[in-house]
């Protein structure tokens, strides 16, 4: 890699990469103290759910008392699971695995549960549970998934819209995992634009315009394409695509 130094003489351009790469710098160090800091949340977390469940278990408890304790019980399980979700999602590049398509959405959409409530958009789903494993890098599914995710509630900021997020064959060989929203949609003059790095329909300081490029050069290569359909006014779907002979069953 270039030293920042030299990227920062070649011009304006440049400049923006420059400040990327400070950022990302700043997030992977983040990142690395993030994870000490889960491990040490898991703890307490297990004591409270464990307390939970030992105080649910008495016979003379009120009830208003048991409602409180149950839903404390709730909120700590749901809290570790999260905290797990952020291990997961920081792990580096792992060696191809044997990938559930339908229990990775499911992870992906647990993760950005609180997004989408916040922003009172309904989450559906319509899952084709026989479809075949995928040998890949699970991570990388997990960030694609993430990016366009975040990409369609960020779009639907005014709250009150529909994500619906499918998975299904798509003819000889291959399978599609689509993501829709009822955002705003593009118009088609930027629709042209949004895998380039650095082009973004987002107001200043929300976004890096590296998002969808990133998305997309993950998923080639993963062997995939994306592919993306909006109407202005009604809405966006992104579609990816990905060939079922990666998967170990069919090797």
């Amino acid at each position: 890699m270039k030293n920042p130094a030299d990227i920062y003489s070649q011009g304006v351009i440049n400049e923006e990469l420059l400040k990327q790469l400070v950022q990302n710098e700043k997030m992977a160090e983040l990142g690395r103290i993030s994870a000490g800091v889960v491990h040490e949340l898991n703890a307490p977390l297990s004591v409270i759910s464990s307390a939970a469940q030992m105080i649910l278990r008495e016979t003379e408890v009120p009830e208003f008392v048991r409602e409180m304790v149950a839903r404390i019980g709730t909120e700590a399980q749901r809290l570790s699971h999260l905290a797990r979700g952020l291990l997961s999602f920081s792990g580096r590049e792992s060696a191809p695995v044997e990938v559930d398509i339908n229990l990775t959405t499911r992870f992906v959409l647990e993760f950005i549960s609180y997004e989408a409530a916040r922003r009172a958009v309904t989450v559906e789903t319509t899952l084709d549970f026989r479809l075949p494993v995928l040998l890949m890098d699970g991570n990388q599914l997990k960030q694609i998934l993430l990016n366009i995710i975040m990409n369609a509630l960020q779009a639907m900021e005014a709250g009150g819209g529909r994500l619906l997020v499918e998975t299904a064959p798509r003819g000889q060989g291959e399978i599609g995992i689509s993501i829709s929203d009822t955002g705003p949609g593009i118009d088609p003059e930027a629709l042209q634009q949004i895998f380039q790095p650095y082009f973004t329909t987002k107001k200043a300081g929300e976004g890096t315009g590296l998002g969808l490029f990133v998305t997309r050069t993950l998923v080639e290569k993963l062997g995939g394409r994306i592919e993306v359909n909006s109407t202005v006014g009604v809405g966006t779907t992104f579609t990816v695509v990905l060939a079922v002979d990666e998967a170990g069953e069919e090797a």
